[in-house]
């Protein structure tokens, strides 16, 4: 796909912000720049081909390479339950499929285990909360083959809507869009049932392009509305708790990938509180969830921290079916 013969960029500049677009483009370009020896691109530490290189050479020489990719593919189903004070009544047990940091172009099976795992699971609403390729540089096309695959086994009735991560380029767009997901590009969309609406907003990645626009993805919001937000990082937490948003769902961190006994991170690559970078957590009158993510980046390896799909079911605090644990 020639994203340049199919004249997309103009389009993306009217959804998410000329400005936003065009920091994104600059970063994309320095960051191929800098990794082909030229440029002065702003490279973040999972980015350095060099660091992923010698954790691969660690794994191998301790012999434990075999067992980290073993573990790769050993998903967890997370059944997390949020009560939400101001929810609507029609979406009470309300369910959300929650995949995050897939890199499906680095799964040693093609994905099918997870595909597997997504067929088997009951969610009225599905979020992809970014990083479809293995790689931040190079060919997207076996990422979006593979990501085409994934959306095409996914089933729910209120659709899938995904945003962008910081291994995603914005040619990406046209492909997973095509293949059946809404691209969030700091927008935002309402879902609907019975008359009842929810607000759901994605931003574009705040943690290396930081070409996210949370004001714009915003907008028109009516007062009280249930609100979630899609953000690839958990970094934008107080920006966001500040403007009112309800739950926050995120990724990026991979939980760690390779954790300690106890999946105690040794690196979680985001500039925010370690106690953000996995699972539930609050801030303010924010709940927020951080996926551990469904794939791996760098290495494909996992230890003492599995890959996860999640499943969310929203309840209305105080009701008198407020309780359960889930899918």
């Amino acid at each position: 796909m020639n994203a340049l013969s199919q004249n997309i960029f103009p389009e993306l500049a009217a959804r998410m912000g000329k400005e936003a677009l065009s920091r994104r483009l600059i970063l994309q370009v320095e960051h191929s720049a800098t990794l082909y020896g030229k440029g002065n691109g702003h490279v973040h530490l999972e980015n350095l081909e060099g660091f992923t290189r010698f954790v691969g050479s660690v794994l191998k020489l301790s012999g434990m390479a075999e067992r980290g990719k073993r573990n790769s593919l050993k998903f967890r189903t997370e059944k997390n339950t949020i009560e939400l004070p101001e929810l609507p009544s029609s979406f009470n047990g309300f369910k959300i499929l929650h995949l995050s940091d897939i890199h499906i172009d680095g799964f040693t099976d093609n994905g099918a285990a997870l595909i597997s795992l997504v067929k088997s699971l009951k969610y009225d609403l599905c979020v992809l909360t970014g990083d479809y390729r293995f790689l931040t540089h190079n060919t997207y096309e076996k990422s979006s083959i593979g990501m085409e695959r994934l959306i095409e086994n996914i089933h729910c009735p209120q659709g899938i809507y995904a945003i962008l991560g910081n291994h995603d380029f914005i040619e990406q767009v046209p492909a997973l869009e095509k293949a059946g997901a809404k691209v969030l590009l700091n927008e935002h969309t309402l879902i609907e049932k019975k008359g009842e609406q929810l607000f759901l907003a994605g931003v574009d990645d705040p943690h290396f392009y930081g070409s996210h626009d949370l004001e714009r993805a915003l907008q028109s919001r009516h007062n009280k509305t249930t609100t979630i937000l899609l953000s690839h990082s958990p970094e934008l937490f107080a920006e966001a708790a500040q403007s009112d948003v309800d739950l926050y769902l995120c990724g990026h961190t991979h939980g760690g990938q390779i954790c300690l006994p106890g999946e105690i991170p040794l690196i979680t690559h985001a500039a925010c509180p370690r106690r953000i970078t996995a699972g539930r957590w609050e801030y303010g009158k924010m709940i927020g969830y951080t996926s551990r993510g469904a794939g791996c980046s760098g290495v494909t390896a996992r230890f003492n921290c599995p890959p996860e799909a999640t499943i969310h079911t929203l309840r209305k605090a105080n009701s008198e079916d407020s309780t359960g644990d889930g899918a």
